[in-house]
């Protein structure tokens, strides 16, 4: 039997790409936010993102994004990935910021706000993942019984 486009390796992969894709620019949007939003609070409006950072962000953000597919894909969705995802964002986050020196200009409090802020944000997305598949399960169990009765 021919399996169907949607079934094959490409299409699997693609739509894994996208979800990371996905997930890296919701995180992109918060560290521009936050970086910002830090800056403007600590030195005043004048505070601007250079290309260079927002790259270094955007690569961050393309880590984050794939290491939550490889970590909690759909199927795994447990305490012990969910705390390994967010502990990994919280140190890819650190180390990042750390060597390329996000916040050398801004006072210590920044960096600290920001990976709180990062912590967060990752636990608000794995709550949103959870709802999405408790959602999806409870569609599917009564499209199920639908069908058991006889299409009702």
């Amino acid at each position: 039997m021919r399996s169907k486009f949607e079934d094959t390796g490409f299409a699997h992969l693609y739509l894994q790409a996208a979800t990371a894709k996905y997930t890296m620019g919701i995180f992109f949007m918060l560290l521009v936010f936050l970086y910002l939003l830090l800056g403007i609070v600590s030195h005043g409006p004048a505070v601007a993102l250079d290309f260079f950072t927002a790259a270094q962000m955007a690569c961050a953000c393309l880590f984050i994004g794939f290491m939550r597919l490889g970590v909690v894909p759909n199927d795994k969705l447990t305490k012990p990935r969910c705390t390994l995802w967010v502990g990994f964002n919280a140190l890819l986050t650190l180390a990042f910021s750390l060597v390329f020196g996000w916040f050398a200009a801004f006072p210590r409090w920044c960096l600290i706000v920001f990976l709180a802020s990062i912590v967060v944000s990752s636990a608000a997305v794995l709550l949103g993942h959870f709802i999405e598949l408790h959602r999806e399960t409870q569609r599917l169990n009564h499209q199920l019984e639908k069908y058991q009765r006889g299409g009702e």
